[in-house]
């Protein structure tokens, strides 16, 4: 709804006019509605305006007219903010235009598909909350069940919600045995921005040592002003080292606690949800199925309206079904082909 450079002009505009006000979350409150009962107490001006910003975009428009308009009219009188309400409340409404949505989308940004999975878009979803009850979202299945794509899905959210931003480490096969704690924890703080050479030194107590890798992976993404969306991908069973293991449980205790749990999220594709030992309540859990054809229609349709072309859909449909089974459970397939599709029709 913002892109960045609109969202800190904002932020910048009203935590100067709240700071202004005896209670700065009373007059931040007024005009949220019940959206309010999500923003918590306590904090400084500068980071509840964050908080407030964050479930303005969540709700999107959700609201009519949509919160995120209503919070500006804070600051409506300020240069430059009729402009963004426009394009943000105004405009959208009154032309009856659906706004875009990246949660919904089946065709990413990227033209790569991504069909069906509604509970891992709603799980994604609520991560965008301030304090989401399961800021640990667990992705598993068959293998060639689509869960790797769940970080296309991911890298397509971050480049159209502004403020968040992405760590991904990947383990392919057979590599697992090389990526012991020191060297995951030394990835993850590199993508973060941070030295990764400066971290604690090997501790003889393992359970201490993977405490202390965790919080430096976290004060690093602290340090650097960034909401950070921690995605570990194909760190199965098999490839899965007990002391790296022990590092991740950590790193995931460290996200359902205290301050990084306002700011960070961590997403495990092909993870054994088993080993973390949290709460089920902070654990929201997918398991990857075959996508049916209903499904497969939905995006074909999706590419045919974005191209603006008039071709028989049916047909399609049944060419990119050919000798594949409803639903269909190879997906690196069923992606090959779409991607033929969009070439072909909306290049």
């Amino acid at each position: 709804m913002l892109t960045q450079q609109q969202r800190e002009f904002v932020e910048e505009q009203l935590v100067a006019v709240v700071s202004l006000h005896g209670s700065p979350r009373a007059t931040i409150a007024a005009v949220m509605g019940g959206l309010a009962s999500k923003l918590p107490d306590g904090l400084v001006p500068e980071v509840l305006v964050t908080r407030a910003v964050d479930i303005c975009i969540a709700d999107a428009y959700g609201s009519t007219p949509p919160a995120l308009v209503m919070l500006l009219g804070l600051i409506k009188h300020i240069a430059g903010i009729a402009d963004i309400v426009a394009a943000i409340g105004t405009v959208p409404l009154a032309t009856g235009a659906t706004p875009n949505d990246p949660f919904s989308a089946l065709i990413l940004d990227n033209k790569l598909p991504f069909l069906d999975r509604q509970p891992a878009r709603a799980f994604l979803r609520a991560l965008t909350q301030p304090m989401p009850m399961q800021p640990v979202v667990v992705v598993s299945g068959n293998q060639k069940s689509g869960k790797s794509y769940t970080s296309e899905f991911v890298d397509h959210l971050c480049r159209n919600l502004p403020g968040i931003q992405h760590c991904r480490i990947e383990v392919t096969h057979d590599q697992g045995a090389s990526v012991g704690p020191a060297e995951l924890a030394r990835d993850l703080v590199t993508q973060l921005g941070g030295n990764p050479w400066q971290g604690p030194p090997q501790n003889t107590n393992l359970d201490r040592w993977a405490q202390e890798l965790a919080n430096w992976v976290l004060a690093e993404a602290k340090q650097s002003g960034v909401r950070w969306w921690f995605v570990l991908d194909g760190f199965n069973k098999k490839e899965l080292r007990s002391d790296t293991s022990l590092l991740i449980v950590k790193l995931a205790k460290g996200l359902t606690t205290g301050y990084a749990r306002l700011w960070h999220r961590l997403i495990l594709l092909d993870f054994d949800r088993t080993v973390l030992p949290l709460q089920p309540g902070t654990i929201a859990a997918e398991s990857t199925a075959g996508i049916p054809a209903s499904a497969v229609a939905a995006g074909i349709a999706e590419v045919v309206k974005a191209s603006g072309k008039a071709v028989d859909e049916k047909r399609i449909l049944d060419k990119l079904m050919d000798g594949l089974p409803d639903p269909v459970v190879d997906l690196p397939e069923l992606g090959s082909r779409f991607r033929d599709l969009i070439t072909v029709i909306a290049p």
